[in-house]
């Protein structure tokens, strides 16, 4: 059986990023983004599509291929429907690179921010300077996404005076009391100075601002020094999650 807590944290965690073309199927939700992010375009299979799991699953491949997006689905371990997955396996579906962690911790539990974090309420020059998506330019679409939630702000630390030069970026979202960080990234030449750990502070201490007591962040699990850093500062992996994509 699905595990209401999960069900209920993914349905939360999707109001802090969300995709610009959205549609229900059912209780599931349908999201589209350009193709930018797996969160913003994957459908999120929670509750009862309201028609029998072949006829859903189609459905959800023939509204992607309308928009000439690969169908994706995201898989939450242990929410959704339990024979989701292998239904999906036995009909070719693929698992995407990169399955990822939902870590969660209580705001009071974290360190007490020391750096001087600039928050900003929109993606300005310092942010974008620095943040790259796995590496890659953000496309148009990101803006758009960065500023879905029902509440957001963007954080900074700026070394040597540099104005429009960040070391270290983050954004925090928060809906309903819960906080959620996404797009934290330290300039490769200061990392092991704590930065990580400083930005990841700052910004829940905003969170808790807004009213927030929990928080959630999502990492891939291959990414050792980034959990090995989460853990440090007080969260718990939660479960995980990947992504089956259509043949």
């Amino acid at each position: 059986m699905p595990d209401p807590r999960i069900e209920a944290l993914e349905r939360a965690a999707a109001r802090h990023w969300q995709a610009p073309d959205t549609e229900p199927l059912g209780e599931w939700l349908l999201r589209a983004a350009d193709g930018f992010t797996g969160r913003a375009n994957s459908a999120l299979p929670l509750g009862d599509p309201g028609r029998p799991l072949p006829e859903a699953v189609t459905a959800v491949g023939e509204w992607y291929r309308r928009r000439g997006l690969r169908p994706m689905i995201v898989l939450p371990q242990g929410a959704g429907p339990p024979p989701l997955e292998d239904f999906l396996t036995k009909r070719g579906w693929l698992p995407r690179p990169g399955p990822a962690f939902v870590m969660t911790a209580d705001i009071a539990a974290l360190p007490a921010s020391h750096a001087d974090v600039g928050l900003a309420p929109e993606p300005d020059a310092a942010f974008l300077g620095l943040y790259r998506y796995r590496g890659q330019d953000l496309p148009p679409v990101a803006r758009t996404l960065l500023m879905s939630a029902p509440w957001q702000a963007f954080g900074s630390i700026r070394r040597d005076g540099a104005r429009n030069r960040a070391v270290a970026v983050g954004r925090v979202s928060v809906a309903d009391g819960l906080g959620v960080l996404t797009a934290v990234q330290v300039d490769a030449a200061y990392r092991r100075q704590g930065l990580g750990t400083a930005i990841t502070a700052g910004l829940a201490a905003a969170a808790a601002a807004r009213g927030a007591t929990r928080i959630l962040l999502q990492v891939e699990t291959g990414n050792d020094p980034a959990r090995a850093l989460y853990f440090r500062c007080g969260f718990q992996d939660s479960h995980r999650y990947h992504y089956m994509m259509a043949p």
